[in-house]
């Protein structure tokens, strides 16, 4: 285990010692880093899927993906909930070594392992991968590896943060589409309820 971790900070150590170099870099990095940013570009382009296509049939097979990407982010929020609380409580990268990060954001106050932000972002884009989304789904793991790689830039998360992140992600999205198929036709029939409401 203290090769993984020694690893692991190596790893974290050549990511973020690349900051602080080029400003425009870093101003990009914090940017795609941030909590929020691609979150809400990926939650967006859900609610646009949600809405296309005027054919009822195509349109039902991207709902079908916006719910299954809902509901693997709401699964795997409950395990990085339940693994801040009770799993290791490893701390931030710029707390561990105060002298040695370049932190180029905010200090966060929750634990560093694993990485919210990689879990959100893999579950979107695995639901909708699974829900036959190739495209789409190519797009949003581009931007959550993007997002993932400036989180170690920016000096908030270790690379294992983030693996430990995207396999849950992965996982709730597996678990969801389960599920969803475990349930049917119970989706099909809130999708019907939403558009006799204009909200589908």
């Amino acid at each position: 285990m203290d090769a993984i971790i020694s690893a692991d900070e190596t790893l974290f150590f050549w990511i973020n010692g690349l900051a602080l170099k080029v400003p425009t870099l870093d101003w990009l990095m914090e940017l795609l880093g941030d909590d929020y940013f691609i979150v809400a570009i990926m939650a967006l382009i859900l609610l646009g899927l949600w809405f296309s296509f005027r054919s009822a049939a195509r349109r039902e097979i991207n709902q079908r993906a916006v719910l299954c990407a809902v509901a693997a982010v709401g699964l795997a929020a409950i395990v990085i909930h339940l693994l801040m609380v009770y799993g290791p409580d490893r701390l931030r990268p710029y707390d561990a070594y105060p002298d040695l990060v370049n932190l180029l954001t905010y200090k966060r106050i929750d634990p560093s392992f694993p990485s919210e932000s990689a879990a959100v972002s893999f579950a979107f884009a695995t639901g909708v991968l699974l829900m036959k989304r190739g495209r789409l789904a190519a797009a949003m793991f581009f931007m959550a590896v993007l997002l993932c790689f400036a989180r170690v830039y920016i000096g908030v998360h270790y690379p294992l943060d983030i693996l430990a992140g995207v396999a849950i992600g992965i996982l709730a999205s597996l678990a969801a589409f389960g599920i969803l198929r475990l349930i049917e036709p119970l989706p099909i029939r809130f999708i019907g309820v939403m558009r006799k409401l204009y909200l589908a």
